[in-house]
């Protein structure tokens, strides 16, 4: 199917995914021509009842810079006399 040069025709099927996970068409359309084929699978998402609540600021994940030992944090302190 990557012959540039080939058409392609669409079909509407139905078809159902079992609990194992294979796809079975429904349909019977015996007017279809043997050979490779490209899916594209239209589905329903089931909406989940479940609220997501946004995690708690003090939930976060932290990073350990240990302790500062000085009185003040100044720029210079953090870049040097160049300020950058």
């Amino acid at each position: 199917m990557d012959d540039s040069k080939t058409a392609l025709q669409t079909v509407r099927l139905k078809g159902h995914i079992g609990h194992d996970r294979k796809l079975e068409i429904i349909d019977n359309s015996s007017d279809l021509p043997e050979g490779d084929v490209e899916v594209i699978l239209l589905y329903n998402k089931t909406k989940s009842n479940k609220e997501r609540k946004p995690l708690s600021p003090l939930l976060w994940p932290v990073l350990d810079g240990g302790r500062y030992l000085g009185g003040s944090l100044r720029r210079e302190d953090l870049y040097g006399d160049d300020e950058r």
